[in-house]
């Protein structure tokens, strides 16, 4: 099927195309997470010692985990929290202010109704 032939169907079909591809990104990010916690669960695995566990979990103790954590997890995360945050946010003060992903986390750590 052309780009032609979908485009003269109609809105409907790009919606579902859309929808669709929505769809794929998010498994994408899902399947992302899932990879990052079983490296960590394997990193933790490889040992039954709750001592050794605490171990494994110290970055300082362990550089293995820290590069787990802050090479597959955080970045899965920060994909996450940016998937489908625009770009700007209108602010009456100073026009557009950029948004970041951890502003995303600052207001959902507010105690109380925080608008975006």
């Amino acid at each position: 099927m052309s780009i032609l032939t979908i485009l003269s169907t109609g809105p409907n079909i790009l919606l579902l195309l859309y929808n669709f591809l929505s769809g794929l990104i998010i498994l994408g990010l899902l399947r992302a997470v899932s990879r990052a916690v079983d490296l960590i669960m394997a990193h933790f695995g490889s040992s039954r010692d709750p001592e050794e566990k605490m171990r494994l979990g110290n970055s300082s103790r362990s550089p293995t985990i820290a590069g787990l954590v802050l090479e597959h997890l955080c970045p899965t995360i920060q994909n996450i929290l940016e998937d489908g945050l625009r770009d700007h946010k209108l602010d009456l003060i100073i026009g557009q202010r950029r948004n970041h992903s951890w502003r995303v986390v600052e207001v959902s750590t507010r105690i109380g109704i925080t608008k975006f």
